[in-house]
């Protein structure tokens, strides 16, 4: 059996809306499709991670409402166990609108709803990470977070801190400056885009960004920016880097999701050394693109598959 990852974080369901053209200021946009699928940052990474063969469970907090409702069927037939997941009576389960158009051009609109961003440690069981390997959040549950995390490294086990919304955001979805500097000096792994480094720092270069966040937090395994078309950079001291694959993409929601998904999978799991494992992790974002929806469903030979296919292209 694979390794088992608790991730805790932002779960739920997702309206897509597929369009010709992303519409401008005051302007319209026609509508060819739309679809209710589920979604969630990080339940898109336990779905990705179920799928590579890993133990996946998730956490976090959601409404009784039909959305939070159909959110655990479907998060059950992708193969991640949600006992963990507290559910709010009476609550509202956060769903997103997400408006695609040709070459992967998206935006997404949040509902925050009332459940996910306030759970806490005492709503779940005191000894939930004792069976865990890995722990998994992006801190839209702080508080539950920061307990769990800290219950995590007492054990000896890894905490992989996905920072996916900038600072000020975050602080708007109620996680403060301070919860952000605890986990930073909680976690084993952080990684962000280029635009939290940025924002962290003050520093326009999210390279030299990435190194001041690292010498001043001398996280154990370093600190991981996910550059978009400038692929994926892993700085502990030293630095390694992996180029993004070139392709025609469909749909690029949820790829930093099947990226991270990717990660736990070849470096927490398997072993691989960082370059190997952001290499695979990169791979598995790229099959995610080809792919309409917010979820991969790829297991690990398809993107093996992938990766020998775009070697054969070089």
């Amino acid at each position: 059996m694979g390794k088992k990852v608790l991730s805790l974080g932002a779960i739920a369901m997702d309206i897509v809306i597929d369009s010709h053209e992303l519409p401008k200021d005051d302007g319209f946009a026609f509508i060819n499709r739309e679809q209710m699928l589920p979604g969630g940052s990080a339940s898109n990474v336990s779905v990705c991670a179920a799928h590579f063969g890993m133990e996946a469970y998730q956490t976090g907090k959601i409404g009784d409402d039909n959305i939070g409702r159909e959110f655990l069927k479907t998060l059950k037939e992708d193969g991640v166990d949600t006992q963990n997941i507290a559910v709010k009576k009476g609550g509202t389960t956060l769903h997103t609108y997400i408006l695609t158009a040709p070459g992967g051009k998206h935006c997404i609109f949040a509902n925050t709803g009332d459940a996910v961003c306030t759970l806490v440690p005492e709503e779940l069981p005191v000894d939930i990470m004792d069976t865990m390997d890995i722990f998994y959040n992006d801190m839209f549950s702080p508080k539950a977070a920061l307990g769990i995390a800290g219950e995590a490294i007492r054990q000896g086990k890894p905490v992989l801190y996905n920072m996916q919304c900038v600072p000020s955001f975050m602080k708007m979805c109620g996680t403060s400056g301070e919860d952000i500097e605890a986990m930073m000096r909680l976690c084993t792994v952080f990684v962000s885009g280029r635009d939290g480094y940025c924002e962290l720092t003050g520093e326009k270069d999210y390279r030299n960004a990435m190194k001041m966040v690292q010498e001043k937090y001398q996280i154990k395994e370093g600190v991981i920016c996910t550059a978009g078309d400038e692929g994926a950079v892993w700085y502990d001291g030293r630095q390694y880097r992996a180029p993004a694959y070139k392709i025609e993409p469909v749909d690029t929601t949820g790829a930093g999701d099947c990226f991270l998904g990717g990660l736990l999978y070849a470096y927490f799991q398997e072993g691989q050394d960082k370059a190997s494992a952001l290499a695979f992790a990169n791979a598995s974002a790229a099959v995610k693109c080809l792919q309409a929806g917010p979820r991969s469903r790829a297991d690990v030979s398809a993107v093996l598959e992938f990766k020998a296919s775009k070697c054969k292209e070089l």
